[in-house]
């Protein structure tokens, strides 16, 4: 799979170079043999609320969208806000920079079909976070 990231926002700062070595390391981690590109694309907050309003049904801003198309030689996308990582960081206590790769993680993890919708799921997606980010830390 090829994996491509852009950044198309001026909320927050993304060291692109960094989030591809990221992505690239987890899709290995997580075997990912699928054939096709996979976009990963950094966005301001104005239009993730609109995809979250389209898509979700959504009226909010929300830190990670994943999509898979069943299709080559697109399979699919993942978009970012940076903004609201580096909210949730300010208001946690945490680095910006890693909890923007959080967000990488977290969204690849919905590409392969995870889920967070309850507790238990999301305690199993924290722990897959953070064995992946430990691994395939940049």
């Amino acid at each position: 799979m090829v994996v491509t990231v852009r950044n198309e926002q001026r909320d927050a700062p993304v060291n692109v170079a960094r989030m591809a070595r990221l992505a690239r390391r987890t899709v290995r981690r997580l075997r990912i043999r699928t054939r096709g590109t996979l976009a990963i694309t950094f966005i301001d907050a104005r239009r993730m609320r609109a995809l979250n309003r389209r898509f979700l049904r959504h009226d909010r801003t929300t830190d990670v969208l994943s999509f898979r198309y069943h299709r080559e030689p697109i399979v699919g996308d993942i978009v970012i806000s940076p903004a609201a990582a580096r909210t949730y960081a300010r208001a946690h206590g945490l680095n910006y920079a890693d909890e923007l790769s959080r967000y990488v993680v977290h969204g690849l993890l919905h590409w392969v079909g995870h889920d967070d919708r309850t507790l238990a799921q999301q305690r199993t997606m924290r722990m897959m976070e953070d064995m992946l980010l430990a691994r395939c830390r940049v």
